[in-house]
Formats: structure tokens, sequence, C-alpha cells
């Protein structure tokens, strides 16, 4: 009895009550040692207890009238108090809500029918009331602040599903006429020549990302358009791609060692420099190579992995699955001109796709596209070795 006296003596919801006031609370409580899942207060009950929790935990739980099912509400930690609210209702009120203990816990229950049907107490019932009305204004505020959370958090879910929805219709939208006009980008590509086609086919993809992007609603450093630490991006960016420059040049070297009736050498911008092969047009192809890797890299990385990344539902898996499927898609797009080099795009797109989901920026994937994509067809040069074997 000395220890509930002392316990309930320093807790919020009795306080300002006299020696003799909490006697008369102490000698209507009584410890309780319960397990997990133990229901403290049910609800639909019309008792009129209190329930302390000295230690452990328990949880508020809610039934759904029409499935029957208790739904969690809120946890309650250490030191909290339940059940104040049938003391605040009539003679016939129950209760609203379901306490259950969701550890081993500690707890007193307070019984306090004897003290609101005894006048006697009137003046602790007035202390009571008053310290419960407290309590009450506390925890609403705090279920205000909860609640406007829960709603901007399901407003930020809706409007990532009308972001993804508009994504989806718009990459469906584009493969469709793709696909429909297959036939046609084959003839055009014999007619035309494949480069002003792939152009003409980035030209409208970037378009439509753009576009998309704009509509979204979001930031353009949610899709990686930023320059923020891009010095610490760029260099992170270069350290990353010089493993896989020496990579091409070895492969190459074992290409060439294994054929031996290929003409050509590691680096075949030395043979064309020393044979007078280079001229100011490699310079001008190198150049537009350079300026419409951004473009590709804003097409995958921009408009769709990080579509993917930002509005997929949670998941570990969930960046590789944007990664993987953004070059799919982007490698399906090179079908028209050769299966192989669809295919080959795919392999490198997958390590930028790594790279932009680790540094959340289209400069280093873009930066590293052009390192390798200059490395390998204009210093290591792979035309002899394409042909020789594919």
């Amino acid at each position: 009895m000395n220890n509930i006296a002392a316990f309930l003596g320093g807790h919020p919801l009795l306080a300002h009550l006299t020696p003799d006031e909490l006697a008369r609370v102490a000698a209507s409580a009584q410890w309780l040692e319960v397990e997990a899942g133990t229901e403290l207060i049910r609800e639909g009950d019309a008792d009129k207890s209190v329930v302390l929790l000295v230690k452990g935990g328990a949880e508020v739980l809610k039934r759904n009238a029409e499935s029957g099912e208790n739904y969690v509400i809120v946890r309650l930690e250490q030191g909290a108090s339940a059940g104040e609210m049938a003391l605040l209702a009539d003679a016939e009120g129950t209760r609203t809500a379901t306490i259950r203990s969701c550890e081993p816990s500690m707890v007193i229950r307070i019984d306090f029918e004897p003290i609101w049907q005894d006048s006697a107490n009137d003046a602790m019932r007035v202390k009571l009331l008053s310290n419960i009305s407290r309590d009450l204004s506390a925890k609403l505020n705090t279920t205000n602040q909860v609640t406007v959370a829960s709603i901007r958090k399901e407003l930020a879910a809706s409007k990532a599903q009308i972001a993804m929805g508009m994504f989806t219709v718009n990459i469906l939208f584009l493969l469709a006429i793709y696909t429909l006009s297959f036939r046609t980008l084959m003839d055009l590509v014999i007619q035309w020549g494949s480069n002003w086609i792939s152009i003409g086919i980035l030209a409208i993809m970037a378009t439509a990302m753009y576009v998309l992007i704009r509509r979204s609603g979001y930031p353009p450093s949610m899709f990686g358009l930023t320059l923020a630490n891009w010095r610490k991006v760029l260099g992170e960016s270069f350290l990353l791609t010089v493993p896989l420059l020496a990579g091409i040049a070895i492969l190459k070297w074992i290409v060439l060692l294994l054929n031996p009736d290929i003409d050509d050498t590691v680096f075949s911008i030395v043979r064309q420099v020393a044979n007078g092969e280079f001229d100011q047009t490699m310079l001008i192809y190198g150049a537009a190579y350079a300026l419409f890797c951004p473009i590709q890299e804003f097409i995958s990385r921009s408009g769709i992995q990080s579509a993917l990344q930002n509005f997929l539902p949670p998941s570990n898996k969930r960046v590789w699955l944007a990664i993987i499927l953004s070059n799919l898609l982007f490698a399906m797009a090179h079908a028209h001109l050769n299966l192989t080099f669809a295919l080959l795009t795919l392999f490198p797109g997958l390590y930028w796709g790594w790279m932009y989901a680790r540094q959340n920026s289209l400069l280093g994937a873009s930066f590293s596209h052009i390192l390798v994509g200059v490395w390998i067809f204009f210093v290591v040069g792979i035309d002899k070795i394409w042909w020789a074997l594919f």
C-alpha cells in the first residue's frame, strides 16, 4: 500500500491531492503484473477503472464496427495513464477503446467507482477532473500533431501515386508509338542512316520526359537535376570510371591477342595519328557524342529511373528494380539499330544507374558516360573489332 501511495503521489493524474486523499485512492488501487497481450480495459465495458503504466508498454486499440477487427491507434509508454474518459462519462457510459499490454508489464489499476459514489470525495473529484482535463488537453495536442503528420504523409503518397500514374501513361504512350512505328524506323535507318533516326528518337523522348518532370510538381533536384556538390560528384565519377576505362583497354588487348588477324592496336587513336588518319571530323563527332550523352542519361536516369526510385512502393529492391527496368526500356529504344548493340548498351547503363542512385545527380552519370563513350569510340576504338566479331 505504501509503495502504491508513493507512486500515486508523483503521478500527474493525481497532482494536488492531499495525503489523506491519496490514501483513499490507494485503497482502491492494486498492483498487477501482466503478460503481453493482456486486456487491461475492454471496449464496451462500463467500469470506471483507470490504469497507470508503471513498467512495460501497452497499446490502444479501436474495433472496426463492420469487420470486427481491432486497429492499433497509439502506443502507451511507461508512466502513461489510460481509461480516464470513463470518469467524464455518465453512469451508463461505456469504454470507447481497448487497452492491451504489448509486452510483460506492471500496472496499477484504480477503481474510481466507490470514490465517485461517495459525496465526501467531492473536493477530490474536482481536483481529479481538473487533472484529467489538463492531461486530455495535452493528449489532444499530441493527437493533432500526429494527425497532421499522417495527413501530410498520405498527401505525399497520393501525390506520388499520381506522378507515377502520369509517368506510366507517358512511358506506355511512347513505347506504343515506338513499337507501332518500328518497321518504319527500320526503313528510315536504311534510307537516312541510323544517326539521324537516333537523334530524332532521343529528342522526342527527352522532350516528353522534360514535360513529365515539369508537371510532376516535384523539385528538379528530385530527378537529379542539380549542381550541388558538383566538384565532389565529378571527382567521384572520375575515380569510379577509371577502372572501367582500364578494363575496356584490357578487354580489347585480349581480343586482339586472340584474333591476330585484326589489324589494329589497343589504342586506335595512336595508329590513326601515326597514319595521318585522324582529322577534325573525328573531333566534331566526338563533341557531338559528348553533347548527346547527357541527353541519353537525362532520359534513362532523370526521366525513368528517378520516377521508379521515388514513386514505386518502398522496398529493399526498389533501387535496383528502378536501375534494371530503366535500362531495359532505354535499351529497347536502340533496337532499331541492332539487337546486339541494344543489349550492349544495357550493361554500362546498369553501372551508370548505380552511380546515379549513389550520387542522386545526373552530372556524375553523364560525365562517366562521356568518358566511357569517347574512350571506346575515339581513343581505344572498336570499329574494326566490331565488324570482325559481329
